[in-house]
């Protein structure tokens, strides 16, 4: 699969506020298809834009013209976790699959015409992992880049809470790339300052952290509630106490995203941009 050349089609189920020209619906006025009633031509001064009929039954003989909403642009924020725990993975730790998912937004975005941001958090947001929006983002494809080949050394993840900081003022559509390794009231804090945008939960969850472990040994293991490692010694009933730890997680999750109407997209060893597609078309109708 060539991540760098896939995209996924995505929608916002409310008016963007954007002036610049996109393939959103907008309550600007412009040259758009979506008609939006009448004025007089005094408002709206385009003469290629007169509607007769309406003229005619203008009581106060004003000329009028059809006005008529753009298709606009809408900001799009990727913020993706650089905590420690996203240094799981073998060939390919969760960093470099985030750079591919974000490197697949970004194209997405592009082809939209809308404009592109990126913000990078740990135990708190550093400068050096933010790109303000851009219509020509080439500081956050940089940042994408730098994210591939990242480690984390000991940063957990406490910046989230304050990620409603960095975003634009107004409602944007923004890509949450975690595993979520992190205590429940800090995604939730979260979330609930985020309340006023659109937040689209990518959960990165290797089947390897859960199934397919040694029946016996020594393993060190993500504990799935807080994102520390863990040492253990694998014995006797331990497989289904981590497997079980999982999917009790999973419903833990499920149900704090869906309190704060924003339905998480698990994602295992690929990211399946048709699957994305459909998910905008099940939760988020144009």
């Amino acid at each position: 699969m060539e991540f760098l050349n896939d995209t996924f089609d995505y929608h916002i189920n409310w008016k963007s506020r954007g002036y610049h020209p996109g393939q959103h619906k907008s309550d600007q006025r412009g040259m758009g298809i979506e008609f939006a009633g009448h004025a007089t031509i005094i408002d709206y001064p385009d003469p290629r834009r007169i509607d007769i009929r309406q003229t005619i039954r203008d009581p106060f003989e004003q000329i009028q013209v059809r006005i008529f909403n753009q298709r606009s642009a809408t900001p799009v924020i990727i913020a993706s976790d650089l905590s420690a725990s996203m240094n799981f993975g073998g060939d390919k730790s969760k960093h470099k699959f985030a750079s591919e998912i974000a490197s697949i937004i970004t194209h997405s975005v592009m082809a939209k015409s809308d404009a592109i941001g990126f913000i990078g958090f740990n135990d708190k947001i550093d400068s050096s992992w933010v790109s303000s929006l851009s219509y020509r983002p080439h500081r956050t494809e940089e940042l994408i880049k730098r994210l591939a080949s990242y480690h984390a050394k000991s940063a957990g993840h406490h910046g989230i809470r304050d990620l409603y900081e960095y975003v634009p003022k107004d409602q944007t559509l923004i890509f949450l790339i975690s595993d979520f390794h992190m205590p429940i009231d800090d995604i939730s804090s979260a979330l609930g300052h985020l309340r006023k945008h659109r937040v689209i939960p990518i959960i990165l969850w290797n089947k390897s952290e859960y199934e397919g472990l040694p029946k016996f040994g020594v393993i060190t293991i993500n504990d799935p509630e807080s994102g520390q490692e863990q040492t253990i010694f694998l014995r006797g009933n331990m497989l289904e106490k981590i497997k079980n730890s999982f999917k009790n997680r999973k419903a833990e999750l499920e149900e704090v995203f869906l309190k704060h109407d924003s339905p998480p997209f698990f994602v295992g060893e690929e990211f399946d941009t048709f699957a994305m597609s459909q998910y905008f078309n099940e939760y988020f109708h144009a």
